[in-house]
Parts: C-alpha cells; structure tokens; sequence
C-alpha cells in the first residue's frame, strides 16, 4: 500500500482549484480562494511526495454549526483510503471542538453518500428533515 503524509493545513489557491479540475469541479479565481480559504476552521491535506492528493475543510461558526466542505481526492488516488483518512481527521477536529448537538453538515457528491453514513451522516430528506439545498450563486 502506497504511504502518504497527512498535514493539517489548506492548500494554496492555486492547488485548491488545480485539484478541484481532477475531478470536474469548477475553479475560483484565485483572489476569492485565497480570501476564503484562512477562513476555514481545519483543513488536512494529503500528499504523496509534494503532490497534493487530497483534501478536506471545516467551515462554519466554531460552536453551533459546523459545515464539511471540499473533501476531494485526485481520482486516480481514489479508492485507497485518503478519503477515509481525511474524513477521520475531520471527524476527530470535530469531535474535539463541537459541543452537544450542534449540526455537522456536508453535501455528498452523487454516488457518495453511502460513503458519509459511514460517519454517521443520514441521507435527506427524512420523514422529518427536509432535503439539503444549494445554490451557486451568480451576481447578476
């Protein structure tokens, strides 16, 4: 099995979008990645040698809600652990910082929330919680 090193920290703007294009995520201009990003409560990151392989974020408010966000392995990567090792990571901030009930949420890409209920997340909606929604938002 292949090793690689896991470091908490954020990838560079210019990282963050190049490893966001592996897989068909769309890119930011680098000014707005590079305000956002010091903004994140945690990140890890994954790398094999100095490749950036992978990684994860937390956003969100530090006591009642926190948000996982950006958890992308390079696809060529995938399938052999990194996501699980970053999804630990993050979970372990989170079990640290967040007190009794507050929300963790994510958005699952298609296909992966069996992934995520791994870690205790359920799908939506329920028969008591809405579905998740999202806009991307455009000025106009």
């Amino acid at each position: 099995m292949q090793e690689y090193t896991f470091i908490e920290c954020l990838p560079t703007p210019a990282q963050y979008n190049a490893l966001r294009a592996t897989t068909g995520w769309r890119a930011y201009p680098e000014a707005v990645v590079a305000e956002a990003l010091p903004n994140s409560l945690y990140g890890v990151c994954a790398y094999e040698g100095e490749t950036l392989v992978g990684m994860a974020r937390v956003i969100g408010d530090g006591g009642l809600a926190y948000y996982i966000q950006d958890v992308v392995v390079r696809p060529e990567y995938q399938g052999q652990g990194i996501g699980a090792q970053l999804m630990e990571r993050v979970m372990a901030y989170i079990q640290a910082h967040a007190g009794d009930n507050a929300v963790i949420g994510l958005m699952a890409a298609a296909g992966k929330e069996a992934f995520y209920e791994k870690y205790g997340f359920t799908r939506r909606p329920t028969e008591k919680l809405g579905a998740g929604m999202t806009i991307f938002f455009q000025r106009i």
